[in-house]
């Protein structure tokens, strides 16, 4: 499926969350929410196995140089999808949740990875 990664996240009132909580921070993207996802140690993961570590070391490179699509698996997704829950709260987690079951149709979006009107 294929994801629009540069997507924005908002507060509750539609104010653009940004890095830090700080008004001139960079904004907060779906990218960069992924990444901080797969990156991350959680306590009920203190076995995780090396190779599940080095998958999502590897997921996390290939979205990291990603353009602003990217064809991910659904198991990939579903397995973001459940790191997204243990790391963040409700607000990333609703609207992460909700771009990640979007699919993108390719023709839709400009060169800058933003959806155009159909």
């Amino acid at each position: 499926m294929k994801v629009l990664l540069n997507q924005t996240l908002a507060d509750i009132e539609g104010k653009t969350i940004r890095e830090g909580g700080e008004e001139k921070g960079v904004e907060f993207t779906l990218k960069k929410i992924v990444i901080n996802a797969l990156l991350g140690n959680y306590q009920d993961e203190v076995n995780l196995s090396g190779e599940e570590k080095l998958k999502r070391w590897e997921m996390a490179l290939t979205i990291k140089t990603a353009e602003s699509t990217l064809d991910l698996k659904s198991e990939d997704i579903a397995l973001i999808k459940k790191l997204i829950a243990k790391l963040y709260a409700v607000t990333i987690v609703g609207q992460a949740w909700k771009m990640l079951e979007k699919e993108v149709v390719e023709e839709y979006v400009d060169k800058k990875g933003s959806i155009l009107d159909a």
